[in-house]
């Protein structure tokens, strides 16, 4: 089970969260975390806060045996000491309703800073998100995580879904250029194949035979490393995937905290 906790700084720099809900609380998907982030977005005072946690225990967790609110002191901005003995949960969302900058440190030790209304989401006490643009690649990245798990013993299928969710991905994501990932890794289909045998094939038989190697007929290829034929299985697709995780990953910047100057 996914817990998670709904937390703001009030305008007069109170930390308050909500009790931890044990459930589904991950933003991705068919969990919570995306309804958390909207209604975050747009809560303005302490008040709206909490009338929108009360409405979401109705909705989804029907508590009545313990209190929806508690009172943090200084010690929960620090979430890289003794986790789980403060927070605890999977995931929080905290939302900056103060006139001032608050910084929490992460599990890695990050300083992170949370202007005024704005918010971020900690995984395990490590930074997670903190807008739009982080949310999605988030999103996508587990996305991601489903298609590697889901690799069958269709190749060609494999590549087709693959390319189809990093093209949809590029389309709605202006600059983002994950399909050209996939080209890099030069898988062939059967129009490149004959274009390219027929190629290989005026170095003479030997050449080819050399170029085909010991392939297995397929309806999908890759050129390895020297440029020959080989067949392509699913570790090719797992570190490919792995691969887009990261350079989604590394384009999600944490909103550091920046020490003042000294004069």
């Amino acid at each position: 089970m996914t817990r998670g906790q709904i937390a703001i700084i009030t305008p007069d720099g109170k930390l308050i969260t909500s009790t931890e809900f044990n459930g589904d609380m991950y933003y991705d998907g068919e969990g919570h975390g995306k309804e958390v982030v909207e209604a975050l977005e747009s809560i303005e005072i302490e008040e709206e806060y909490r009338e929108f946690v009360n409405d979401f225990n109705d909705r989804n967790f029907r508590y009545t045996d313990r209190e929806l609110f508690y009172d943090c002191d200084d010690r929960f901005y620090d979430m890289s000491n003794d986790y789980f003995g403060k927070w605890f949960s999977d995931y929080v969302y905290i939302k900056n309703l103060s006139g001032k900058t608050v910084v929490f440190t992460d599990a890695d030790k990050q300083k992170i800073a949370l202007e005024p209304d704005t918010l971020a989401a900690f995984n395990f006490g490590k930074f997670y998100a903190s807008d739009a643009e982080d949310f999605e690649k988030r999103e996508f990245i587990e996305q991601l995580g489903i298609l590697k798990n889901g690799l069958g013993y269709d190749m060609q299928e494999n590549y087709a879904n693959l390319w189809n969710a990093c093209a949809d991905y590029d389309n709605n994501h202006h600059g983002s250029y994950l399909t050209d990932k996939i080209t890099d890794y030069d898988f062939v289909d059967d129009e490149i194949l004959e274009y390219i045998v027929i190629k290989e094939a005026k170095g003479g038989v030997d050449r080819l035979r050399f170029f085909i190697g010991d392939t297995y007929s397929d309806n999908i290829y890759r050129l390895d490393g020297y440029g020959n034929l080989a067949n392509v299985d699913n570790s090719d697709f797992e570190y490919l995937i792995d691969d887009i995780v990261q350079t989604l990953e590394e384009d999600i910047t944490p909103p550091f905290y920046k020490e003042p100057a000294c004069l």
